[in-house]
């Protein structure tokens, strides 16, 4: 009798085994791994594809956007810089301050790139609630729409641009996309608020964007932020 239980209890060990070696071997079964911030339980499948190519479909203004509300200081924190102002990628520092002067949004930015800060204003017509058009006299920069997706007016901001349209379709052909917050070093939870909606309006996450170091904030010569 007891070397019938002793058999079955090897073949027991054996058939769990083999389970475990099938389970590790098809990915149901995964050693614990730490996964970085902002990681969702899907995390290496849910963001597939070119961002840029994902942006050239123009999403819809937010909805019930207040521009007074959302007005004044910045800090852009993460984003995916149009070809025609490549350059961005190198900027840290990277701020704003926006004012309503008239019918027009006026923006003051503020950057440092390799060492050296430059200030930089730009005007923006309002087109509707949420969108913008801007003129850039010297390039392309800034020229085109721009869109509010997503605020919540006291600490991130989620903005789409485009610089040029498709003549085909209702296409871009450069995108552009900008994240910012109202603190120069936002809390953990803002940062989290942020990228659950780019993943709920594009499919995105903050990881597939440029990130903004702030060290030293430049001086914009108005209002000092931070």
């Amino acid at each position: 009798m007891e070397l019938y239980r002793s058999k079955g209890i090897r073949m027991e060990l054996k058939v769990l085994l083999v389970l475990a070696v099938l389970s590790f071997a098809y990915g149901q079964i995964l050693p614990e791994k730490k996964l970085p911030l902002f990681a969702s339980r899907t995390y290496g499948s849910r963001f597939p594809g070119d961002v840029k190519e994902i942006l050239k479909i123009p999403p819809v203004p937010m909805p019930g956007f207040n521009l007074l509300s959302w007005l004044g200081p910045w800090f852009y924190q993460y984003h995916k810089a149009p070809c025609s102002w490549a350059v961005s990628e190198e900027f840290t520092d990277y701020t704003q301050i926006t004012e309503l002067e008239g019918t027009n949004v006026i923006n003051h930015d503020t950057m440092r790139n390799r060492g050296v800060c430059n200030s930089v204003t730009s005007i923006m017509s309002v087109t509707g609630p949420g969108e913008f058009t801007g003129k850039d006299l010297v390039g392309n920069n800034w020229s085109g729409t721009l869109i509010v997706v997503a605020t919540d007016y006291k600490s991130f901001s989620i903005s789409w641009g485009c610089t040029k349209m498709s003549v085909f379709d209702n296409r871009c052909e450069d995108p552009y996309a900008y994240v910012k917050t109202r603190q120069r070093k936002p809390p953990a939870r803002v940062l989290r608020r942020i990228e659950m909606i780019l993943r709920d309006i594009w499919g995105i996450s903050v990881r597939q964007l440029t990130r903004i170091l702030h060290g030293r904030p430049c001086s914009s010569g108005r209002k000092k932020i931070g």
